[in-house]
């Protein structure tokens, strides 16, 4: 008869510990994946987001009228906004015969008003990254998203009341709180697009880049901006970011003859001829 040799007590606690490094690494290991997952997922629902915005706001410019003789320059815009005077088929409900006792649908106009910008809130305040020192921290008013804002009929009551309320205003997106508008001239990319409205006839930019992302930049103040001046220095690029989106769109209603791009260069002219002058009699002086 023979003896069966038993399992020792350093064998019994080394195979344990065994089990348990193999089932807490299979553990981490499925934590990872599903941290991994779940990340890539989020980054996927983010750029689904920002582009599904970006599309939507460059149908509108591609469809921007180069001027309206009673609403001036298709395309106005800052830095963080901007306002386009579109084109569009008004809505179908307008075109089904109706009854005589039935009561009629407003009017709707084929040319529409729409600005996107941000939305802030005046009452509530935050801290910022400074822009020009990331280091630094800037306190501003609160963004709370990219908003859409259109007018459908000109000349409505509430256009002439200024009753805000009464427009169409959208909130595209509360977690998009990035938005920057650059216009190419034909040769620079400048930060403001604000043509005269008088006999201009084409103004329109010959490219527009929009960028929407999800860290947030100070609101800026169009009270402090030179619109003498600030349409005349370029614009430098978007810097990368993954938490930032751009797209490119083409106006191809521009003007074929950079009309726009010559005014502006006249204008540029005329300000560095009136600044030699200026400070050449301040020497000889």
């Amino acid at each position: 008869m023979t003896r069966r040799r038993g399992l020792t007590l350093l064998e019994v606690i080394i195979a344990i510990s065994l089990m348990v490094l193999l089932i807490a690494s299979m553990f981490a290991f499925y934590n990872i994946s599903l941290s991994n997952s779940e990340a890539g997922r989020r980054k996927l629902d983010q750029g689904e987001l920002a582009w599904l915005t970006l599309l939507r706001i460059a149908e509108e410019v591609r469809s921007a009228n180069g001027f309206v003789p009673s609403l001036g320059p298709g395309i106005r815009g800052l830095r963080q906004e901007i306002t386009l005077q579109t084109v569009t088929l008004p809505d179908r409900r307008l075109f089904i015969p109706r009854a005589v006792e039935d009561r009629p649908l407003p009017a709707e106009c084929d040319v529409r008003e729409v600005r996107y910008y941000l939305g802030i809130d005046p009452e509530e305040t935050e801290d910022y990254i400074d822009p020009g020192d990331p280091a630094g921290v800037v306190n501003a008013p609160r963004t709370f998203g990219i908003v859409r804002r259109e007018v459908r009929t000109f000349r409505q009551v509430a256009l002439q009341t200024g009753q805000r309320e009464e427009y169409d205003v959208e909130l595209l997106s509360s977690q998009l709180r990035y938005l920057r508008f650059r216009y190419f001239d034909g040769v620079d990319w400048v930060d403001v697009w604000q043509p005269p409205g008088g006999g201009m006839g084409n103004s329109l930019p010959q490219a527009v880049e929009i960028t929407v992302g999800y860290d947030a930049e100070p609101p800026q103040d169009p009270n402090e901006l030179d619109f003498d001046q600030a349409d005349l220095q370029p614009s430098l690029p978007e810097p990368y970011t993954p938490q930032r989106y751009s797209l490119v769109v083409r106006l191809n209603q521009a003007d074929t003859f950079f009309g726009s791009r010559i005014l502006r260069a006249g204008r540029r002219a005329a300000s560095g001829s009136s600044g030699s002058a200026s400070a050449g009699g301040g020497f000889g002086s």
